[in-house]
Parts: C-alpha cells; sequence; structure tokens
C-alpha cells in the first residue's frame, strides 16, 4: 500500500525544525512501513495531515473519509487537469495543535504523531464500500512499523 500525506501545518511549527523534521521522518516510516501491507480493495492512502494553530482551525473543516474505487477526478487550473482515483482512501489527521507544539525534541514529537495516528486509525470511521477491509491489519502494520523503529513500545496506552 502506498500513502501520501498532504502536510498542512501552521507557521508556527514550520519555523522550529524539531517538528517539521519529526513530520518528514512520520511521512518515511509510515510510507516504509506500509509498503508491505498487500489488500485488494485499497491500493493508496491519502491523508491530509492538519496541524494547525487554534486561529487557523476555524479554516479547516474536517472531511469525512472517502474512497475511490476508480474515479478521474477534474482539477481546473492544475497542471495535471485530471487525476485518477485508483482503489484510494482519503482522510483527514487532524493533530491536536497545543499537545504537539509544546514538545521539545523530535522522538518526543514522532511519539505523539505515532500515538496520535493510531488512536485516528481506530477511530476512522471508513466508507460503507470498505466493510471488507482488512481495517485490523492496517492498524497492526502501522503500530508494528513504529515499534519496529523504536517510537513506540508495545506496553504504550494504544
Amino acid at each position: 500500500m502506498e500513502i501520501t500525506l498532504c502536510v498542512i501545518i501552521s507557521r508556527e511549527i514550520s519555523t522550529f525544525s524539531i517538528h517539521s523534521d519529526a513530520v518528514s521522518a512520520f511521512e518515511s516510516l509510515l510510507s516504509n512501513g506500509l509498503l508491505r501491507l498487500k489488500t485488494d480493495l485499497v491500493e493508496s492512502l491519502c491523508i491530509a495531515f492538519i496541524c494547525v494553530s487554534p486561529p487557523f482551525s476555524k479554516f479547516f473543516k474536517v472531511h469525512r473519509p472517502k474512497y475511490y474505487e476508480d474515479k478521474t477526478l477534474k482539477c481546473r487550473g492544475s497542471v495535471t487537469p485530471e487525476v485518477r482515483m485508483y482503489k484510494c482512501l482519503t482522510a483527514d489527521f487532524v493533530v491536536d495543535f497545543e499537545g504537539y507544539f509544546k514538545l521539545k525534541t523530535k522522538e518526543e514529537c514522532l511519539k505523539f504523531l505515532a500515538l496520535s495516528f493510531v488512536n485516528f486509525l481506530k477511530d476512522l470511521k471508513y466508507p460503507g464500500k470498505l466493510k471488507k477491509f482488512e481495517k485490523d491489519k492496517l492498524l497492526q502494520t502501522v503500530k508494528n512499523t513504529f515499534i519496529e523503529n523504536s517510537i513506540i513500545s508495545a506496553h504504550d496506552d494504544i
């Protein structure tokens, strides 16, 4: 399975390299970890990673997850006027800005993101077309990826 993160962060986070480096490392870990997951229903996972300060949060409405079995989307004014979405699940992953911004090390940031993402996957309401999707297999693969890379431990409260 392929994963793509569309990162939307506040200026405060982008100015501190610890936080933005952790987001990059988080994306890399997920990309490498999910490559080994093979499913029939979902080939790509497109996640909007949203971590914005409270004054800007009112501009971002969390969308319900969507599943595209095979659809071509038209994007006016884009370099690529058409995008084919094939076996793609899209979802918005909102990270608690206050909790994330107060962290001081890259390791703390990665652990916070990992635990938040695991909880996000646990609570995710999958679209009706994905009733037979192996949700538990995805969740376990993500957990194993973080455990193997010493981001979280098997004893963490997840």
